[in-house]
């Protein structure tokens, strides 16, 4: 059916599937940084994380607020639709 090239380059697209969709949605966005100042303190600062919602629409994770966004393709722009407390899902 395949011949041997064609089947080793389909097995190299489906693992370069599966790395992008990991990276996507594993390993990328829940690291956090750590700031050192001149005295020696050091804090740390969480990074923003966002989500894909439906119809052009996405979160993003921020300090402890959720803000929903819309973006519209014909204008290429996007706009605050929503912001609220992490803590009023719950």
């Amino acid at each position: 059916m395949f011949s041997e090239s064609e089947a080793e380059l389909r097995r190299i697209r489906i693992a370069l599937v599966w790395i992008a969709v990991f990276l996507l949605f594993g390993a990328c966005g829940r690291d956090e940084t750590v700031i050192e100042t001149d005295s020696g303190d050091s804090y740390e600062t969480p990074q923003p994380s966002s989500f894909p919602l439906e119809n052009n629409h996405f979160g993003i994770v921020n300090d402890g607020n959720i803000e929903i966004y819309e973006y519209n393709e014909a204008d290429n722009k996007v706009k605050l639709k929503k912001a609220f407390p992490s803590d009023e899902l719950e």
